[in-house]
């Protein structure tokens, strides 16, 4: 089912998620078209545009959010061959978390390749040089690998709530008429609730940035 909201301000799309092909085919249109979409995945609700708009969409996303600039968002992709093809080394430890725990609540944080847009970039600084750094994951909700695959393109993302409010667990959560996104998927509850782990495999020394959804104590060699 699709509908819209009623405010006069912004209305904005929104529609049913199912298991028709519907919502992936709409969403995907959007998408292609340089839109802004919130959807739901294995942890709590996101917010993002196709890696293929580069700057401007990761500045309305940015913007949407009120994110300060400089802070890197993450990118979803739809399996490891293409979040290694994000990074310009794959490092021992990169591979095994990433085929032990993706697909999965778990983002690693690696040098980044070339060509990816500056907006999407972080910095670190390893052995006396600064590196440029992307945060990437491969998630584990079937409905939004559904959606990844059908776009056939990474997904630039980012929890789908205002700066300094907490990331949505429900759709009833999200503000749509502050985001402003193009098109909103509604499933409800989202399964794990918390955000997804933050690791850094970028530096020197591997550090887990954030603790969310799965718990890395240590790291084994």
């Amino acid at each position: 089912m699709i509908r819209s909201s009623s405010s006069q301000a912004h209305p904005v799309e929104q529609v049913r998620w199912s298991q028709l092909e519907a919502p992936v085919l709409r969403a995907v249109e959007v998408l292609v078209g340089g839109g802004v979409v919130v959807y739901p995945t294995e942890t709590v609700y996101g917010i993002g545009t196709s890696l293929t708009v580069g700057d401007e969409g990761i500045e309305r996303v940015r913007r949407a959010k009120g994110s300060p600039p400089g802070r890197p968002f993450l990118v979803l992709v739809d399996s490891l061959e293409r979040a290694f093809s994000l990074w310009s080394t794959v490092s021992p430890l990169a591979r095994q978390l990433a085929e032990r725990h993706w697909p999965g609540p778990l983002t690693l944080i690696a040098p980044a390749a070339k060509g990816l847009p500056e907006g999407l970039l972080g910095r670190v600084e390893r052995d006396g040089e600064e590196l440029s750094t992307v945060s990437v994951r491969v998630p584990g909700d079937l409905r939004l690998t559904r959606l990844l695959r059908a776009l056939g393109a990474p997904l630039l993302s980012t929890s789908a709530n205002l700066k300094g409010e907490p990331p949505p667990v429900r759709f009833a959560d999200v503000d749509v008429q502050a985001l402003r996104p193009d098109l909103a998927i509604d499933a409800g509850a989202c399964v794990g609730g918390l955000p997804s782990t933050l690791v850094s495999v970028a530096g020197s020394e591997p550090m887990v940035l954030r603790q969310g959804e799965l718990v890395i104590e240590e790291f084994e060699s």
